[in-house]
């Protein structure tokens, strides 16, 4: 995997509905990685080389900085004054229609969460999202609770929610647009000297860089809105003591490699000397990770609609869009060219193509992007592309949010696991646990048969990374992948047995190994498992029944609770593993072997497994 374009999650200001205040809001290559010998090292990455103690401390060192900096980007107050949050919210919406948008006139943006503080009305950060409110004259501040329902007010599914033109939209390209401007001469520079600066690169420097115009901005209504009405909940962000308390996981190792990507990227490229702050930049790669919405999300691509991002995330909330095996047929947006009817493409996915290249081109009749405040309205016609999302339920009825899956177009077996979307979001979703460890398993460098195993596990094509990097994902309530179980046997295949490692098996090596080589290699395939995951299991600073009980505490803070529901997930999937293959240790007793199929194929075994083979038969002959 790797950054942006390697980066395989989805999404806006993670938040998934907070029924019980848990706000929601992939990766770097950071797994573990298991060795073919009993006693090995879980603290390998992946990608080679320890880890743990030099990444753990460098993300725990940025978080007491950051805890200890009076300006710290990340603001962390958790909640921000109801009249502020309603003026906010009121100058994007105006801002999003002056510049070509359209709302549909029944919704609203507003909040879901409120509490009373010394006489003030608070809102909860991270709570704010878009809402069906019922009339055109009701507003946020309204109680919802009094809303009724009735046919003029109720959202039908495909009605249009909100469209927002690519006139506010926030890019790679923008930012190299911005010729005169300071991220314009950042990127310049980094020309000049040969730095290939990724899209998201330019993207956060052209965040950077607006942020600090402040009301001259063009964003201003945008990034203020970012600025004090949201808060960023990855562990990226975490304070130290949170940090220490998710030591030994994978969750730790997948936010410090990201960590250690961004801010060596961060120092490669000299931004200090751009006068970019590191936590600024750090803000703005959060920013990108957990708003910016596929199919707009990886590589050059990547994009920041405002509004578009104000949708929450909630899984399977398109329910009746699933297409052949439960695949979603389309992501929960779409992008078109102004003009079209939005409504009535043949197809949604011909709408996301015409954004890469298709549906000819149109003069851009806007002025240079991002330099200074908007000149005015915009129509139709001053925005080359739209970015439209339609109501994905049957009847969204008065007072009730408006929601997106994020991970519309991915199927729901390849979704990422919780900490991966932690990572990014900051959430996991309450409903649809995903709960999990990702495997990474190398073929060990001294292992003499290596070259062999790994082509087998390339011509096999049976599992993801292929023989160079294997990979699998334990599940905390499933069976591991059954190509876990042969991956394992073909790691121990050695002495007698390495027979089915030449080349006259190649093309069927991978067949004969799904079935029980030789007892002894069936024993070390289970005990290389087990004791990995033993292993694994004692890098957490809890146990499984300390973190149960955990959850029953009242008073528990958001960033506990999030890390103890995402460990829970990486220490039952492991402990699930490790009971898998303890079960069948205790049968290898009793399981048929490579030699005993061979023979019974032959006719030389009868069903009792006794031999067939007669001496005195051959001596007659």
């Amino acid at each position: 995997m790797t950054l942006f374009p390697l980066l395989s999650s989805s999404s806006s200001s993670p938040r998934v509905s907070h029924n019980n205040n848990n706000n929601c809001r992939s990766s770097s290559s950071s797994s573990r990685c298991f060795s073919s010998k009993s006693s090995f090292s879980t603290l390998s990455r992946g990608k080679g080389g320890k880890i743990h103690q030099n990444h753990y401390s460098t993300i725990a060192t940025r978080a007491t900085r950051s805890n200890d900096s009076n300006n710290n980007i990340n603001n962390n107050s958790k909640y921000i004054e109801k009249a502020k949050v309603q003026d906010l919210l009121s100058n994007l919406e105006r801002w999003l229609r002056e510049n070509g948008s359209e709302m549909n006139e029944k919704c609203e943006f507003g909040f879901s969460s409120m509490m009373e503080e010394d006489n003030t009305l608070m809102i909860r950060k991270n709570t704010c999202g878009i809402f069906n409110r019922g009339s055109k004259s009701s507003s946020t501040s309204s109680s919802r609770s009094n809303i009724s329902s009735d046919d003029n007010t109720s959202i039908k599914k495909n009605e249009s929610i909100l469209k927002v033109g690519d006139s506010v939209w926030m890019t790679a390209e923008k930012a190299r647009e911005d010729a005169d401007g300071k991220c314009g001469k950042i990127l310049k520079r980094l020309a000049a000297q040969g730095e290939a600066a990724p899209a998201w690169v330019e993207l956060s420097v052209y965040l950077v860089c607006e942020l600090e115009k402040g009301e001259s901005s063009f964003y201003a209504p945008y990034l203020s809105y970012l600025r004090e009405a949201t808060v960023l909940e990855s562990p990226l962000f975490w304070s130290t003591e949170d940090v220490n308390a998710i030591a030994g996981s994978q969750l730790l190792d997948d936010a410090a490699g990201y960590d250690s990507y961004v801010r060596g990227t961060y120092e490669s490229l000299n931004l200090s000397n751009d006068g970019v702050p590191e936590d600024t930049f750090l803000w703005a790669f959060g920013i990108l990770r957990s708003r910016a919405q596929q199919p707009m999300r990886d590589g050059s691509e990547v994009t920041l609609v405002p509004g578009l991002d104000m949708l929450n995330h909630k899984a399977r909330y398109s329910e009746n869009d699933f297409g052949v095996g439960g695949k979603k047929k389309k992501p929960d947006w779409q992008v078109y060219e102004a003009g079209m009817d939005d409504g009535a493409m043949g197809s949604p996915m011909a709408a996301i193509t015409n954004l890469f290249g298709g549906g000819g081109k149109k003069e851009d009749a806007r002025g240079s992007s991002g330099s200074g405040k908007s000149s005015g309205a915009k129509s139709e016609n001053n925005n080359i592309k739209f970015a439209s999302f339609r109501a994905q339920q049957d009847t969204i009825q008065p007072g009730e949010e408006i929601f997106m899956d994020y991970y519309a177009s991915i199927n729901f077996d390849e979704r990422p696991l919780d900490g991966k979307t932690c990572v990014d979001y900051g959430f996991v979703d309450p409903v649809e646990r995903n709960g999990g460890y990702e495997l990474r398993i190398g073929i060990p460098e001294n292992d003499p048969n290596r070259e062999d195993k790994i082509d087998i596990c390339d011509v096999s094509q049976q599992i993801i990374g292929g023989g160079d990097d294997p990979t699998f994902y334990l599940k905390a309530y499933e069976d591991p992948d059954p190509n876990l179980r042969v991956f394992s046997r073909l790691l121990n295949i050695q002495g007698s047995d390495a027979f089915l490692l030449e080349a006259l098996f190649r093309n069927n090596a991978w067949e004969l190994i799904s079935e029980p080589v030789s007892k002894e290699n069936e024993t070390q395939a289970c005990e290389t498992m087990i004791a990995g995951c033993k292993d694994a299991l004692l890098q957490y600073e809890t146990s499984i029944e300390q973190d149960e009980d955990m959850l029953s505490i009242q008073d528990i803070s958001d960033e506990k609770l999030l890390s103890i529901r995402v460990l829970l997930g990486e220490k039952k999937a492991l402990r699930n593993t490790l009971r898998y293959f303890e079960t069948i240790r205790a049968s290898v007793d009793r399981l048929e072997y490579y030699q005993e199929r061979r023979l019974r194929q032959l006719n030389l075994l009868d069903e009792d497994g006794s031999s067939t083979y007669d001496p005195f038969n051959d001596f007659i002959a």
